[in-house]
């Protein structure tokens, strides 16, 4: 089930946004299969939805009396919310702050529906492939399945493999070659940063010729001879628009 809320103040403009949403959803791509919530202010989101299972995507207007759409938005990154955002506005002045949320994008008012529908369509199918990215953790009997996007690397240590998630680590018996070939199948996107070492392009913030920054702060080593590679790699992974 795909879940959508959309906050926007004038009841209208909300019940418009809404009819669309319907819409689009009934198509070929979604099949129907949609939760749809609407709230009216940012306030009433905040209380309303705090007990509710996460949204896929958020639609917010920017503009709202008292707490606006900006505002909300950087609450809930604040809180861990990790949804899609899309910005609707009348006022296109809002491109910098945006991407201290991670917004997808911003949609000037009146809405078009094409374009709406267009949006909708590839954000519900970077939300399908997120769902399907997961590496599998098998520790005998048990198994554990970790989204590949709270992973920040893999290190081999001995005969024992770690991970380092976003907000987890985890250490298990195994060979890395095994680690390495199950990551490969995934759609994440992993470099080898020196022999036993992985790590996810996703939480890279820098790099430089002998070390690589990660965006929880921690440094990691780059090996001799591989910098002109993962320089490459790490561009070619932000300028797809992979990330956000």
């Amino acid at each position: 089930m795909f879940r959508i809320a959309i906050c926007e103040d004038e009841k209208y403009v909300l019940d418009f946004e809404s009819s669309l949403v319907k819409q689009w959803a009934d198509g070929p791509l979604c099949g129907g299969a949609l939760e749809l919530d609407t709230y009216i202010s940012a306030e009433q989101f905040l209380f309303e939805s705090e007990d509710k299972a996460p949204y896929d995507v958020l639609i917010f207007d920017i503009q709202m009396k008292n707490m606006n759409g900006m505002e909300l938005a950087k609450t809930l990154r604040r809180r861990g919310c990790d949804s899609v955002i899309i910005f609707v506005t009348g006022v296109p002045d809002y491109a910098i702050e945006g991407y201290e949320v991670g917004a997808v994008r911003y949609i000037l008012k009146p809405l078009k529906s094409e374009v709406f529908f267009a949006l909708l369509d590839s954000v519900y199918q970077q939300c399908q492939k997120k769902a399907d990215d997961f590496f599998v953790l098998s520790q005998g009997a048990d198994m554990e399945r970790i989204p590949c996007e709270k992973i920040v690397y893999f290190e081999a240590r001995g005969h024992y493999v770690f991970i380092k998630g976003t907000d987890f680590e985890r250490e298990w018996k195994s060979s890395f070659a095994d680690v390495t070939d199950s990551v490969n199948k995934t759609a994440a996107h992993f470099f080898c940063l020196r022999r036993g070492l992985l790590v996810n392009l996703e939480h890279v913030a820098r790099i430089t010729r002998t070390d690589c920054v990660l965006d929880n702060g921690e440094t990691l080593p780059v090996a001799r001879g591989v910098y002109k590679e993962l320089n490459e790699s790490f561009i070619e992974f932000f300028k797809g628009g992979i990330k956000g």
